[in-house]
């Protein structure tokens, strides 16, 4: 037997049916994320190379079989980790620059959120930097056009800035693209230390002050350099 619903009732079918389709999502991203989280502190305690799938799977208390529905290799799972990191980073760097404050203002808001980032992810830039030994000069190599390019939209970000502030007279009339470059070289160099450093650490956000002052300093004009 067929049953034709019309009007309202198909309206309501299709709501139900909707509903049930994005509480499927919702189920499968929060799976997705406990598979991420365990993978993280399976990294961050046994490093990449030594962490096995079966540790991962374990860890997020899922099936070997529910794991592999998910991710199709530890790879895949440290690719994902990186992009869902690097995107939520984006977005705080284009929160912090979306206002009208001068740019040199701008500026020093993107160095506090990068060095405020690496120290609440201490983990994992840990993971990240005893494993493939490196930032900028490995990102394309290790993890392909799509982490690439999303470090690629922070030096944009910074580049963009740079030239804004050239634009108001804030800044000399330097390289945009080469001088973001430089400012990134010059945080990921600091990061990268940091966390290699045995023992108790300093706060990398205490460290935002003196490195905005030293860049800013060097690129600013004399009307602007007095208020670094």
């Amino acid at each position: 037997m067929t049953i034709h619903l019309q009007g309202e009732g198909r309206r309501t079918l299709r709501v139900s049916v909707d509903q049930r389709s994005q509480r499927k999502q919702r189920e499968y991203e929060a799976r997705r994320e406990e598979i991420l989280l365990a993978a993280e502190r399976m990294f961050s305690q046994n490093g990449f190379f030594k962490t096995s799938m079966a540790e991962i799977a374990e860890s997020a208390q899922f099936a070997m079989g529910t794991l592999y529905r998910f991710f199709k290799s530890k790879e895949e799972i440290y690719i994902s980790l990186v992009e869902a990191k690097v995107d939520e980073l984006i977005s705080l760097l284009n929160q912090a620059v979306s206002g009208k404050s001068p740019a040199p203002e701008k500026l020093q808001a993107v160095i506090n959120v990068k060095l405020a980032f690496a120290d609440q992810n201490r983990d994992f830039f840990r993971i990240y930097v005893s494993e493939w030994s490196g930032f900028e000069w490995t990102v394309k190599s290790a993890f392909g056009d799509r982490v690439w390019k999303r470090y690629l939209a922070q030096i944009d970000l910074v580049a963009n800035l740079i030239q804004e502030g050239i634009k108001a007279g804030e800044f000399h009339n330097v390289n945009p693209k080469d001088t973001s470059l430089a400012l990134h070289g010059m945080l990921n160099s600091t990061i990268y230390v940091w966390i290699l450093q045995a023992g108790p650490k300093e706060s990398l956000v205490d460290k935002g002050e003196w490195l905005g002052t030293l860049f800013l300093g060097g690129i600013g004009t004399a009307t602007t350099r007095g208020s670094f």
